[in-house]
């Protein structure tokens, strides 16, 4: 199929599409058309990239990295992540200091942590 069995085939499916729009959808889409071969017959605006109802003109990458709510999204994401990062140490410094309490409050002296065979004796007596 070459390129112009191809176009004609295209046309004849939306014609067949469009059959049963309604007259306001149909009014639009004829307005649509029409400014986008205004804009194909223009050659200075020919090379922009538009989305159809966005709006039109371009969207280049010195627009992405210029905009601003770009650059607060990646800002709140980074400060989210380093902020769980933050959470999560500080979670087990808590953790640490309640391990280090709990040893220090209790009836056991030091060196009975530190000796093996009490390591063994708790391991036996659990259930």
């Amino acid at each position: 199929m070459n390129e112009k069995e191809f176009s004609s085939k295209v046309a004849r499916y939306l014609d067949h599409g469009s059959a049963g729009l309604k007259a306001g959808t149909a009014y639009r889409l004829q307005l649509a058309r029409e400014e986008a071969m205004a804009r194909f017959a223009d050659p200075r605006r020919a090379s922009e990239l538009s989305l159809a109802g966005a709006g039109g003109g371009t969207f280049g990458a010195r627009q992405l990295l210029s905009d601003v709510r770009v650059w607060v999204g990646v800002l709140l994401i980074a400060g989210s992540v380093l902020y769980y990062q933050y959470w999560q140490s500080m979670q087990l410094v808590r953790e640490l200091a309640d391990t280090d309490a709990a040893i220090l409050t209790s009836d056991l002296p030091i060196e009975a942590y530190v000796d093996t065979g009490f390591d063994n004796w708790l391991k036996r007596s659990e259930p």
